[in-house]
């Protein structure tokens, strides 16, 4: 059985960096972003606005290779990217980039021959890999030992996780856990399976839960949010992600990007409790579908706020872990520690 964390705003707010004075945009990571599609143009602006948002120091778009002209008249993915966030820099240099992030709003069946090949050779490069919607099956190469060299995470969804077990071949096993567990090590993959708990699955063996999530997330385009957040992330935290040290420092960014995704949902909606108090899953008020109705770019306008709650919580939690240490040490007394623990309690209910 594989050790099982529920992911709290503790543990997210230690991976949610501020920056330092000696920062710059590209010390604070570097995403290339290769999303997007005649057909669905807007997944691409959804990532890039949401990575922004999330705290990357600088965005790159790579438009794809061979693809069509845009269908009705639209604004081609890049055209849109740039209309909305005018900083991303619109460029097929990648020198800079720390990570990528592919895949939302493509379709396999209209990507080009060049773009498949494109993004087939990143499995074969050292940057950290999001892999969303449209690229998935891309992963299902991985069981060729020269497509590992990536650290990969994946994001699908319950029907994107079935299709990728009926290309392995083998029966999915029916607890979730397990088989993202047992996907991630067939396919050396760090697993993102997305829904009311969502579950994260290391290669390493780890297993994490985040959620539940606000049901008021059940809205087009929010996966595409969540890939740019995870994207921006892992630009972030390149290194840590690389580091044989750490094997489980892309399952952690997964857990953290889901509860930032839902803390930022629950913004938006209007759900967050008053004091923005943390409940005992982790996220930002109360699990119900408390609130009101939102879309994608709502969760991602959020996200800033979002970081903020979630660091302020962590270091209230940090705070009060010292404080009961200190009254349990003082005392020395069982009803002084039970009381603490009553106490703490209720700060997350």
């Amino acid at each position: 059985m594989n050790h099982s964390l529920q992911w709290t705003a503790s543990d997210a707010a230690a991976h949610l960096m501020a920056p330092t004075p000696r920062d710059h945009k590209y010390s604070r990571g570097v995403l290339g972003v290769r999303t997007g599609s005649r057909s669905y143009p807007g997944a691409a602006a959804l990532g890039v606005e949401a990575a922004w948002r999330a705290g990357v120091g600088l965005v790159q778009f790579t438009p794809q290779l061979g693809d069509a002209g845009p269908r009705f008249g639209m604004q081609s993915p890049a055209e849109l990217v740039l209309a909305t966030r005018p900083e991303t820099v619109v460029t097929r240099d990648a020198t800079r980039v720390t990570a990528w992030l592919i895949g939302s709003g493509t379709h396999p069946a209209e990507r080009d021959a060049t773009e498949t090949a494109a993004l087939t050779s990143l499995f074969g490069e050292q940057r950290p890999l999001v892999v969303d919607a449209g690229a998935l099956e891309l992963c299902l190469g991985r069981r060729d030992t020269a497509l590992r060299a990536a650290p990969v995470a994946i994001t699908p969804h319950a029907g994107e996780f079935a299709r990728l077990w009926r290309g392995l071949g083998e029966p999915q096993p029916a607890d979730d856990a397990e088989a993202a567990a047992v996907l991630a090590a067939t396919l050396n993959v760090t697993v993102l399976l997305k829904g009311a708990v969502t579950t994260v699955a290391s290669p390493a063996g780890r297993v994490i839960t985040v959620g539940p999530a606000t049901p008021w997330l059940a809205t087009a385009g929010t996966g595409d949010v969540l890939a740019g957040v995870l994207g921006a992330l892992a630009a972030r935290h390149a290194e840590a992600i690389g580091d044989p040290d750490h094997p489980w420092a892309f399952a952690e960014l997964c857990a953290t990007a889901s509860l930032l995704h839902d803390t930022a949902a629950r913004l938006a909606a209007g759900a967050a409790g008053p004091s923005g108090a943390v409940g005992p899953s982790g996220a930002v008020g109360p699990s119900g579908a408390a609130g009101r109705p939102i879309v994608a770019l709502d969760v991602a306008h959020q996200l800033p706020a979002a970081v903020e709650l979630l660091a302020r919580a962590g270091a209230a939690a940090s705070a009060e872990t010292g404080a009961g240490t200190g009254a349990e040490t003082d005392t020395g007394t069982g009803t002084e520690t039970g009381a603490e623990t009553d106490t703490e309690a209720d700060a997350h209910r």
